[in-house]
């Protein structure tokens, strides 16, 4: 499953916290379900939570993005920078996606990755 980078959007929250997206190179995603222009509705576990997304892609970046709005379970709204925060990812880290399931229910399950890998945008 690809690599990608959690990336800051140098906007904040009333709280103060930074909105933050999960970037992911373009001929990495082959495997994330995207389509230029258009958000499509994906599941993400972070942590032990489970919450409803979405990935977007434009022909204009050469990533595809995890974008910063979630909702859990219950349809309450949370961001992803507070989710990613609340179970110790940060700005800049390197994470992995993986398939987490079975034939009736899947979600794309972040992982953490201690490397010093970046990402090339060129």
């Amino acid at each position: 499953m690809p690599e990608g980078h959690i990336r800051g959007l140098s906007q904040n929250y009333a709280d103060g916290l930074e909105r933050m997206e999960i970037w992911v190179e373009k001929n990495l995603a082959s495997s994330l379900p995207h389509r230029d222009n258009q958000r499509i509705s994906i599941v993400l576990k972070i942590g032990e939570t489970i919450y409803n997304s979405g990935i977007r892609s434009t022909p204009a970046n050469v990533y595809v993005w995890i974008c910063p709005d979630l909702r859990n379970e219950f349809g309450k709204r949370i961001s992803l920078a507070r989710a990613l925060i609340n179970n110790g990812f940060q700005k800049n880290q390197l994470i992995k996606l993986d398939v987490e399931g079975n034939k009736w229910f899947s979600a794309f399950l972040l992982k953490n990755i201690f490397t010093q890998k970046k990402m090339k945008f060129s």
